[in-house]
């Protein structure tokens, strides 16, 4: 009897059921398929890294080493457990072309490599190591989509040209935030075009499981080992991997949270609308002798079936879905392997979003067991008031315009030029990298006295960056990252304090700050050598803390003075603006063509003149690309979801008072002023909605943004916003879609006759 009664009640309101259904599989969709990719990512980028063989410790070095005085030190250390030397053939960007594509305005450094013997191996499409034949190249598999190569191609170096092969994943370069990116050649090749290139070497550690990855790194540098480059880890390796797309399989999980809780409140309201619908059969079912649990049974069990519907839907949903979004990820790391764990997870993903869903209802149906029997056949309505359909609509519309709108506001912050003083990045137009190495002195003079003397310059800041040794308060010592220069000009975003603007002011990046434990007003001694080569000890107080997603987040800005820096410089970068008349963009141009100091052959081999908007785009492209793909889906299901609950709510408010606009009809009124009076109040509850909608995307929304984007070290966050979106096209594009809704729905006033309050008031 009760399956005939529960299929029956569905069959008899199909569209409530079908509603009720597509919230409950929404909600099931999107948790599960953020716990899936989650899974996915986290899997396929750690077998890539265990097949490759990703190292523990790396030291890219410009100039000259000594292999056996590493391998000294190595051997000193019983924390090691291989070690090697790599070499990196760096080749200017604008001799470089690759299919019909030239890498000239490419912000990557990009060059030349042979496959390693023992580990950080580079691996084809299968995960299989690659041995490149004598005229073959393998490129980044992430160029693939980006200039639309294919196996066949032709690599023009200069005069000389190679064949593509095929397509590489490497462990530490796969992710367009990791600023190199090789292509693998054989030996005969590397060395064939070695005069075309200048020589780095990645100076690799795999490190015993367990062992102190910083201690380690303090003591290479204090061993006076080759640090002229960055400095990077296994962790800051995996980090960079799975950034792009966690931050949009963070959007998507914070998207499954507002649906399920829009779902909870939709069904919530559904649920009421149904009882009060179904109050004079329950009093009967009652009268009849009934229980309580047996009514409850047979109210839950419907749900409960629906749920099981929607649970299935929202799985096979999520499958289906992270197939597209998940393309990125396979063709980066490869296929994740056993997926057992990741399908047990995601079912108990969906079925924890049906539990709270059914938790609702639970509820929901507890305030039918307050009803007596006399109550439900004769009493008032008992189970809510008309006017709380309205309520859940002004609701559920400022839940859509806030998933609407905060990825939109996330995917708009990344790619504005703002967005570069999250990085540790100085806020000018136009940046300028200066590679160190045998003539990088006298390129840096040259390009210097260039500035000095274009009138079209406004302003300029050298940077130059060194690794420093520091003692702490508690006397402890640590490797310090510490960008040298005039910080004021072009400063970051500081979360306390403020740049230094003195010799004996520092400033950290906060996951610095957080490691040493260190505060606004500590005192640092920084250890190093003045440029005559005399020691010099800096007693610093820290001034400002700021955000810093470069160097793995890890880096300091000092202002020693230019006559009495200390340390070896690694690398120097110049910001700089122009006068407003003048073009960014032809200046740069201008600039990448013209020849400096020793390294004058007309490629600037060393420098790279880049705007700070491309090289947001060049970092973060893949990134904004994922995000928009969230942001773009969130958005359509944003919408289909409004327009399911007004179309819904409207038809039930129709329903719930049929027998007044049956009496306004008999009074006069035709059915276009009784739908004007629905869409009237429609209105009034989408405004609020609206308003509140706005204002959580922006407020607090941006603090879960900043939550989100503090995993890569972008802290103290705010939203650089598209006013025109967010205050105009999102508002119009959510009340148009409420609003179609409401005319859909309201078609129903025309079924409603005169003479229908007459039958009711004899009843």
């Amino acid at each position: 009897m009760y399956k005939r009664l529960i299929l029956n009640s569905i069959k008899n309101d199909k569209p409530v059921a079908f509603a009720t259904c597509l919230f409950m599989a929404a909600s099931a969709m999107l948790l599960s398929l953020s716990i899936l990719l989650f899974s996915n990512l986290s899997d396929s980028v750690d077998r890539l890294m265990i097949k490759a063989g990703t190292p523990d410790f790396l030291q890219m070095h410009t100039g000259v080493i000594n292999e056996q005085e590493l391998k000294d030190f190595a051997d000193s250390r019983s924390d090691v457990r291989d070690m090697q030397v790599l070499g990196f053939l760096n080749l200017p960007n604008s001799v470089i072309s690759i299919g019909n594509a030239s890498l000239g305005e490419n912000t990557q450094d990009n060059g030349l490599c042979v496959q390693s013997g023992r580990f950080d191996l580079l691996l084809d499409a299968d995960n299989d190591v690659i041995q490149p034949g004598e005229g073959e190249v393998y490129a980044p598999v992430c160029y693939r989509a980006e200039y639309g190569l294919k196996t066949g191609d032709r690599m023009r170096i200069g005069a000389n040209s190679l064949e593509v092969a095929g397509f590489l994943r490497d462990s530490q370069m796969n992710s367009m935030m990791a600023s190199s990116k090789r292509f693998l050649v054989s030996k005969a090749d590397y060395e064939r075009f070695r005069e075309l290139g200048s020589e780095e070497y990645l100076i690799e550690f795999k490190l015993l499981e367990g062992s102190d990855v910083n201690a380690f790194a303090t003591a290479y540098s204090r061993a006076g080992l080759p640090d002229n480059g960055p400095t990077i880890t296994r962790p800051l390796i995996r980090m960079m991997n799975a950034l792009s797309d966690g931050i949009m399989i963070l959007v998507i999980l914070l998207i499954s949270f507002v649906v399920l809780f829009i779902s909870i409140l939709c069904i919530w309201t559904l649920i009421m609308t149904q009882l009060e619908k179904d109050k004079k059969e329950i009093g009967i079912l009652k009268a009849v002798g009934i229980s309580k649990k047996g009514i409850r049974r047979l109210y839950f069990s419907k749900y409960l079936l629906l749920s099981l519907v929607g649970c299935v839907a929202g799985v096979v949903g999520a499958l289906l879905t992270s197939r597209p979004l998940g393309a990125k990820m396979r063709e980066l790391y490869g296929d994740p392997g056993n997926m057992a764990a990741a399908y047990l997870w995601m079912s108990v993903g969906a079925m924890a979003a049906e539990g709270a869903i059914l938790f609702a209802v639970s509820g929901a149906l507890s305030r039918m067991e307050k009803l007596s029997a006399i109550e439900a056949l004769y009493g008032p309505s008992g189970f809510g008031k008309r006017k709380n359909l309205y309520i859940p609509m002004s609701v559920i519309t400022a839940a859509v315009v806030f998933i609407i709108l905060v990825p939109w506001n996330i995917k708009s912050t990344i790619q504005s030029p703002g967005f570069a003083t999250y990085m540790g990045i100085g806020d000018s137009p136009i940046r300028i990298d200066i590679r160190q190495g045998a003539n990088a002195e006298e390129t840096l003079d040259s390009l210097c006295e260039a500035l000095r003397e274009d009138e079209r310059v406004a302003d300029h800041a050298l940077m130059q960056t060194g690794s420093y040794e520091v003692t702490l308060p508690e006397g402890s010592s640590y490797e310090l990252m510490i960008e040298n220069g005039d910080h004021g000009k072009y400063p970051v975003k500081y979360t306390e304090g403020t740049y230094p603007a003195r010799e004996d002011e520092i400033a950290l990046s906060i996951l610095n700050a957080r490691e040493m434990d260190i505060k606004i007003g500590d005192e640092l001694r920084v250890h190093g050598k003045s440029k005559s080569g005399k020691p010099e000890v800096y007693v610093c107080r820290v001034c400002g803390i700021y955000s810093d997603i470069t160097n793995g987040g890890k880096s300091a800005k000092a202002c020693f003075g230019v006559d009495d820096a200390v340390g070896d410089v690694m690398w120097s970068i110049i910001y700089l603006s122009l006068k407003e008349d003048n073009s960014c963009s032809d200046w740069v141009e201008e600039y990448k063509e013209k020849p400096w100091g020793a390294a004058g052959t007309g490629d600037n081999e060393g420098i790279r003149v880049t705007l700070i908007d491309d090289y947001l785009k060049g970092t973060y492209g893949g990134t904004i690309s994922r995000i928009s793909n969230a942001s773009i889906m969130s958005g359509i299901l944003s919408c289909l979801v409004l327009f399911t609950v007004i179309l819904l709510m409207i038809r039930l408010a129709v329903w719930r008072e049929r027998g007044e606009c049956s009496l306004k009809k008999a009074l006069g009124f035709t059915s276009g002023d009784i739908k004007a009076h629905y869409l009237k109040k429609t209105g009034m509850c989408l405004l609020p909605g609206l308003v509140t909608g706005v204002f959580l995307g922006i407020v607090p929304g941006e603090a879960l943004a900043g939550a989100l984007l503090s995993s890569m070290g972008a802290y103290g966050f705010s939203f650089i916003t598209d006013p025109v979106f967010t205050f105009a096209i999102i508002p119009v594009l959510t009340a148009v879609t409420a609003l179609s809704a409401a005319v859909i729905s309201l078609r129903e006033v025309d079924g409603i006759r005169a003479y229908e309050c007459m039958a009711a008031g004899a009843e």
